[in-house]
């Protein structure tokens, strides 16, 4: 059992979802790289280290500024301590780092795929997270999963400030791409590859 140390449980509602969304990647001893976008104190990423990481050459990347969220609480401290508590610590690169700067560098590399990412993100504020979300797209294999939080986390009063508005402008405009798992407070979709239809219209003027 390990020793964990946890002061949230803000995941432990959606993990029946992962275990179901991410079956195909918890059964088999293949290797795998998940990048995840957001850390705090590692609750999640614990998980996916003790559920997904059957093979000893599995990656996992972590981006997250770790500034605090909370007065006089270092969670970078304990995160890394969860993240030796599991024993799996070299699989693990942290980068800390604005992730828009972090994944910018990942995508210009382009020296890794990912079968999982999970966007957590550093920031709530929607620009932010349509950010993190669209770059991040590109480092996804063909039919990898994305999980994408904060949904329904409507914190400010401007629609235009919460991760809705983010979310569902990248599902509308990549649509033709995406299988939808589930959403709800999360939200997992597929990558998937369709032939994008594109009809002109009878009338082709441009006035």
């Amino acid at each position: 059992m390990r020793n964990y140390k946890f002061t949230k449980k803000w995941f432990e509602r959606h993990i029946p979802r992962w275990e179901k969304t991410l079956s195909d990647l918890k059964n088999n001893n293949k290797k795998i790289n998940v990048l995840q976008i957001g850390v705090f104190e590692g609750r999640a990423t614990v998980w996916i280290l003790d559920e997904l990481f059957k093979n000893m050459e599995s990656r996992l990347t972590t981006i997250d500024t770790f500034e605090n969220i909370f007065v006089n609480y270092d969670y970078e401290e304990t995160f890394r301590e969860n993240i030796k508590e599991s024993g799996k610590d070299s699989q693990v690169d942290i980068i800390k780092s604005n992730p828009f700067d972090a994944l910018t560098k990942l995508k210009c590399e382009k020296s890794i795929k990912f079968d999982f990412i999970y966007v957590d993100g550093c920031s709530l504020i929607s620009c932010d997270v349509l950010n993190d979300i669209i770059i991040s797209w590109n480092l996804l294999k063909e039919g990898g999963i994305m999980i994408l939080d904060n949904y329904e986390w409507d914190y400010f009063e401007e629609e235009f400030n919460n991760p809705r508005l983010a979310i569902d402008s990248f599902l509308s405009n990549f649509q033709q791409h995406i299988e939808v798992i589930f959403k709800r407070f999360q939200v997992a979709v597929k990558k998937v590859v369709k032939e994008v239809p594109r009809t002109p219209r009878d009338d082709k003027s441009l006035d």
